[in-house]
């Protein structure tokens, strides 16, 4: 081809009219490039297909084309020049491209990575700017720099050059194709597959020219491109690739044309031109090196975005599982280690356990009414881990209660304890299971039984855990079941065992269970039992002609009765003869000449004792002046035996006492008492005063001059009741039986001191 293009080149044109020349073809073609880009863009599946089959031989192509552009070369006169745009897909499987790797390879090769790097650096075309407007200043910046590497070639080149080889593949992973070795100086042979190349070229231009919307792009680039970027880029790319190849067709045409008018060009132009193309298809390559390295760096972001999340992903997993495995293995560890220790304390607490005998049990004993009392169960808890593990004693030896042997004959028993300092509880039932008191032991004592009875009381001992920390007791409780027969004999006695006739024996009786007042069987008249300060107390009046001897009275209390036994003592009474009837005492009021306003009030009573703690008094200020005393009988006309044997019929006998007083004289009360009558009853009796002193005593004064209370007063001993007349009839009654009132006053009657 070389050949041709010296014998077409005119011979009086110089080398700078060629550059001017192709300065004014590379200004054209970016207008072209625009038009031929967008048909090249629409590619068809079976070009595609064809084209994925030439990349690699094309790859190797390019990275020949970048080695030779980034360096300054010298003149290779016997290379073979193999270039993509000049021949289809066919050619290009068909003549493969020589892969010797001539001297200075490796720095070939770096320099084309250097270039390739500062190719990327530039700016990207984007698709808002004008495609054909900045590839032309592209293409004029290299022709620009292609003319200065040219001239600087001119003038340091030598004539003899290496070897044109293929260079090994760059950094753009771009698979190499593989060349037919070649190592041998090319001549002869070479210069005929030139012309051969030559006139294959002229005979398809025009062909291909003709086809180019419909034919596929022959740049390995825009088949690549057209997968890998987008649609605009994709078309710009396209484009590009029809421009270079419309501008081989042009430079084929005007080749031919000078052919026939020049000579053939020199090496050194040929050279030249050959250097130009190989620079238009590296700018070409660049742009799409460019477009696809932008495009295709999102796809790599995200690439990595998800193999680093993946890596942190696996990191993370394995981190979890390693922290698994170390915890899996503490835990079997712990297992292992809390196992020895639960045998190792196990075997303590067995042995602790087996200690703990019944040896520790509490010893308590208890007693009712001085009497011992059996225990019926217990249960305690012995400690054998202080106070978080105990082990249990419980037995129960009878579910019955267990009948006590004695009696209880006090109204108020008490229970013992020992040692004592434990809780107690009680609970007593009478004979129909109505609990009749539940409580303490404490209070217990305060109680006392309302009825003899059999009851069943039931006695718990509780040993409750201490209120210091750390310190193990026996905790648990005793039980004690009985049965008891409470029978309270409350106290009978007599006042003395004898009494003389005219005078009081008084029985007391002790507190009855029931609170009832006790009974008394006797042949002689009482008024019955009243409420004392210590239980009860019955005034027996002796008459004054009561037969002498024993008396027998029976008394019940509480359920209780008792017969008692006292002697009756005659006493010493006066009596007086008198001749006639006139010589008696006057006024005489007899055991039977009561007035019935005084009968009536002998059958009523103050409950109450009113003389407690003052006793009786002489109510009269004045000596006391007896004309006929209480038991004194008046006989008229007795002859001398019978008087000397106190014998005789006839007689009467005072059951009061006859006083002779002064008018005037004051009358104050021997007691306390209350006024039941203040009266004038006429007759002997005159004004009448009748005061109750309780329990069935009273006090009568007949015959009075004025009387100064009235009744229902409350009298208080000593006080001024009435003024006497010249006689004064005193009298004193338990019931309806007349008693000494002389006895009484001077404290001669014992019987009336209990109370």
């Amino acid at each position: 081809m070389q050949e041709d293009k010296k014998r077409t080149t005119p011979p009086g044109e110089s080398s700078g009219a060629r550059r001017r020349r192709n300065r004014k073809k590379a200004a054209a073609r970016p207008a072209q490039k625009g038009e031929k880009v967008g048909a090249a863009a629409e590619v068809t599946p079976a070009s595609a297909a064809q084209t994925e089959e030439t990349a690699p031989s094309t790859a190797a192509q390019q990275a020949v084309l970048d080695t030779e552009t980034a360096v300054p070369t010298q003149e290779v006169p016997q290379k073979e020049e193999v270039t993509a745009p000049q021949h289809d897909t066919a050619q290009a499987e068909s003549e493969p491209v020589p892969e010797t790797v001539p001297a200075g390879a490796e720095e070939t090769a770096t320099t084309a990575e250097k270039a390739a790097e500062t190719a990327e650096e530039e700016p990207v075309l984007t698709a808002e700017q004008p495609a054909d407007t900045e590839a032309a200043a592209q293409h004029e910046t290299v022709a620009a720099e292609e003319n200065t590497e040219e001239e600087k070639v001119l003038e340091e080149e030598s004539p003899a050059e290496e070897p044109e080889t293929a260079n090994a593949p760059s950094d753009s992973e771009m698979p190499a194709a593989e060349q037919p070795e070649d190592n041998e100086p090319q001549g002869q042979d070479t210069e005929e597959k030139t012309e051969a190349t030559t006139e294959e070229t002229l005979e398809k231009e025009t062909a291909e020219a003709d086809a180019a919307e419909k034919s596929e792009p022959e740049e390995p680039s825009s088949e690549k491109s057209a997968e890998t970027v987008p649609a605009e880029e994709a078309e710009t790319v396209q484009e590009e690739a029809t421009e270079q190849q419309d501008d081989q067709s042009e430079e084929s045409d005007a080749d031919e044309t000078e052919a026939d008018e020049e000579e053939l060009l020199p090496e050194e132009d040929e050279k030249r031109l050959s250097d130009l193309t190989r620079t238009v298809q590296l700018s070409v390559e660049q742009i799409m090196a460019q477009v696809s390295d932008e495009t295709a760096a999102p796809e790599n972001v995200e690439d990595s975005e998800t193999e680093e999340a993946d890596e942190t992903d696996e990191e993370t997993d394995g981190l979890v599982d390693q922290m698994r495995n170390g915890l899996s293995g503490m835990a079997k560890w712990l297992l292992l280690v809390v196992f020895f220790v639960l045998v190792i304390a196990c075997c303590g607490v067995a042995w602790l356990y087996r200690n703990a005998t019944p040896d520790m049990l509490p010893q308590i004993t208890a007693s009712f009414d001085g009497q011992t009392l059996e225990p019926t169960a217990y249960k305690w808890k012995v400690p054998v881990i202080g106070n978080v593990f105990k082990r249990t004693y419980a037995d129960t030896f009878s579910s019955t209660a267990l009948p006590l042997p004695e009696t209880v004959d006090q109204v108020s028993p008490d229970f013992e304890i020992s040692p004592s300092g434990y809780r107690c509880e009680v609970t007593v039932t009478d004979a129909n299971d109505a609990v009749v008191f539940e409580g303490n032991t404490d209070s217990f004592s305060e109680f006392q039984f309302t009825a003899n009875g059999t009851y069943t009381a039931k006695l718990v001992v509780h040993s409750d855990a201490s209120s210091v920390p750390g310190d193990a007791t026996v905790t648990g409780s005793e039980t004690w079941l009985f049965s008891f027969t409470v029978g309270v004999r409350p106290s009978m006695r007599l006042s003395s065992t004898s009494v003389s006739q005219g005078s009081v024996i008084a029985i007391s009786v002790g507190d009855t269970l029931d609170g009832s007042a006790p009974t008394l069987e006797t042949q002689l008249e009482n008024a019955g039992f009243y409420k004392a300060n210590t239980g009860w107390v019955c005034y027996l009046p002796i008459p004054w002609n009561e037969p002498t001897g024993t008396q027998k009275v029976t008394v019940t209390a509480g359920g209780c009765t008792e017969t008692l036994e006292f002697t009756v003592e005659a006493a010493e009474w006066e009596y007086k003869d008198y001749y006639s009837q006139s010589q008696r005492v006057s006024p005489y009021i007899g055991a039977n000449d009561l007035p019935t306003a005084v009968e009536k009030l002998l059958t009523e009573s103050e409950a109450d004792i009113a003389w407690t703690g003052s006793n009786f008094v002489q109510p009269f200020l004045n000596t006391l002046d007896v004309k006929l005393g209480y038991g004194t009988t008046e006989y008229v006309g007795r002859s001398y035996s019978e008087r000397d044997s106190n014998t005789g019929a006839g007689g009467r006998t005072a059951t009061n006492t006859v006083l002779t007083t002064k008018s005037g004289e004051l009358l104050i009360a021997p007691a306390n008492g209350t006024v039941l009558l203040a009266k004038d009853l006429g007759g002997d009796y005159g004004y009448t005063l009748v005061i109750d002193h309780g329990a069935g005593v009273k006090s009568i004064f007949y015959n009075l001059q004025k009387i100064d209370v009235k009744v229902g007063e409350s009298l208080k001993q000593g006080q001024t009741i009435a003024t006497c007349g010249s006689t004064t009839v005193a009298e004193m009654r338990i019931g309806t039986v007349p008693i000494d009132p002389l006895q009484v006053w001077r404290g001669q009657c014992n019987a009336l001191k209990y109370y």
